[in-house]
Order: C-alpha cells, then sequence, then structure tokens
C-alpha cells in the first residue's frame, strides 16, 4: 500500500507563532545528518493528529516545496495542561540511515490479566535502541494473557530484529504483574 504524503509549508522564523497555531498549524523543525541544515516547518494540525495516531508506520513522507522527505516523527510538545501540540521535530531520514530510536511498548493479553483481577504495572513504555531505520520495529509487543501475578517483563524478553542494539540495560524492568 503506498505511504501517504503529508504536506508541510515552509515557515520564516520571524512569523508569529501564535498566529499559526490560531490558523491550526503546528510550528515544527526537520534536521538530519543529510541535511545541510534544519529547515523551519509549519504543518497543519489534522495532519499532524493524523499521524500521531497512525501506529502502523514508523516513517513519514512529508512533501516541502514539491520534495518528499522521508522522516520519523522524533519529538513534539505540549502545552503545559498536554492538551496542545505547540511544536514538532521530524529527522529526516536515508534507507539504510542508522539512527537511534525510542521505541513505545504495546501489550497484548490485558483483557485476560483483568479477568483475573490483575494489574498490569509498567515501569517504562519506551525502549531506546539504535539500528537501521528500515528494520527498527514500530513497537515491541508483549502478549501478558497467560500471566501471572509477580511476574515480570525484563528489556532482555523482547525479541530484537538482527542488527538493533539495546540502548538500555537487559536487565531493567519493563513491567510487572500485580
Amino acid at each position: 500500500m503506498p505511504q501517504k504524503i503529508f504536506k508541510v509549508m515552509p515557515r520564516t522564523l520571524n512569523q508569529s507563532l501564535l498566529n499559526l497555531r490560531t490558523k491550526g498549524l503546528v510550528p515544527g523543525i526537520m534536521y538530519g545528518q543529510s541535511l545541510k541544515t534544519s529547515i523551519p516547518i509549519q504543518i497543519p494540525f489534522t495532519a499532524l493528529q493524523s499521524m500521531i495516531n497512525d501506529t502502523s508506520t514508523m516513517t513519514f513522507s512529508l512533501e516541502l516545496d514539491g520534495e518528499t522527505y522521508n522522516c520519523v516523527l522524533r519529538d513534539f510538545q505540549t502545552d503545559r495542561l498536554h492538551t496542545t501540540i505547540i511544536h514538532v521535530d521530524f529527522q529526516f531520514v536515508k534507507p539504510g540511515e542508522h539512527i537511534k530510536m525510542s521505541i513505545p511498548m504495546s501489550y497484548e493479553g490485558i483483557e485476560h490479566l483483568r479477568s483475573k483481577k490483575y494489574l498490569l504495572e509498567k515501569a517504562i513504555s519506551r525502549i531506546p535502541v539504535k539500528g537501521c531505520v528500515d528494520i527498527l520495529p514500530e513497537a515491541f509487543v508483549v502478549n501478558t494473557g497467560e500471566m501471572e501475578r509477580g511476574a515480570k517483563i525484563f528489556v532482555s524478553d523482547l525479541q530484537l530484529p538482527k542488527g538493533v542494539e539495546l540502548l538500555i540495560n537487559p536487565e531493567t524492568i519493563i513491567a510487572t504483574v500485580q
């Protein structure tokens, strides 16, 4: 299935950020090793929300002035109440490029734990790794359906694709069943 292309617009640094936000745009930056300089951008809030909610991919195609850039959504900042996105960072990546990334955790079988009145206590929600952008997983998925009270999930329990390196101690506890 072809990847959706999100249109972004260039942003001049003297533009009022408040004015952009009231127009439904989010200021941002695009950077990367392969870019000569960082590029200030603006993106419609609806497009950004669509990216954040898309858990099927880690890379997004951004179109800027007729040119397409493959990027990862590196970070976004929110206001103090965490209700509005106020800035976004994209990292431009080339196929085959090695990057550091924090991969989110995802859990299956939570309903089974709840049916037994167990609780999954999550210690960390993202796992820092380094590897080729083409093979980094979208998320680390752990099936908790058969776990019993007292069970622990360690970083070492995760299935890493070949060529992906952990940037955290493998003995770190990710979650426990209470």
